[in-house]
């Protein structure tokens, strides 16, 4: 069923409208019942996928899917700023407070480490004969809470809709 659903999701994501995330929250939904450990088992898959169907331009020197052209880039400081400001500003509570900003830099310090594990994993060679389990291994570095999943997962989804986007456009 996984591999169904990841090859299925990999091949959708090019075709969701920019922000729709529908997609993503149906799938999640219907992973619930396994739990973060079935949300990391289809980002294993998810890995994989993209290893095997990042277009050359996205790669590296090496010819490994290089994270840095498959999504918007890192976060910093100023996106932390940016972050608390708008959510203060959505939660009517005022002018961001330095505790508001060490919060939000420190899921930044989360996600960047998250993404860091993600570029890890897209270094697999795909044909290995334990490919899944050295992904798998990379992919949980950071933890295997339901919040890395999520992150991760979130990271993988932006992941598949620039290879889909970009294979779309190609192949047009």
């Amino acid at each position: 069923m996984l591999e169904r659903q990841a090859d299925s999701y990999s091949r959708s994501r090019a075709s969701s409208a920019p922000g729709d995330w529908a997609d993503a929250q149906a799938l999640m939904i219907r992973l619930k019942p396994y739990g973060a450990s079935g949300l990391l088992d289809l980002s294993t898959l998810l890995v994989l996928h993209a290893i095997d169907r990042c277009p050359v331009e996205l790669r590296d020197g090496q010819g490994r899917p290089a994270l840095s052209n498959l999504i918007h880039g890192r976060s910093d400081a100023l996106t932390a700023i940016d972050a608390t400001a708008s959510a203060n500003a959505r939660l009517n509570r005022g002018p961001e407070t330095a505790n508001d900003l060490a919060d939000t830099e420190q899921q930044i310090e989360r996600i960047n480490d998250l993404e860091t594990a993600v570029a890890a994993a897209l270094h697999t060679r795909a044909g290995h004969p334990k490919a899944r389990r050295n992904v798998r291994r990379a992919l949980t570095d950071c933890g295997e809470g339901a919040r890395e999943a999520s992150a991760i997962f979130g990271i993988l989804s932006e992941i598949m809709e620039t290879i889909g986007r970009r294979t779309a456009h190609t192949a047009g």
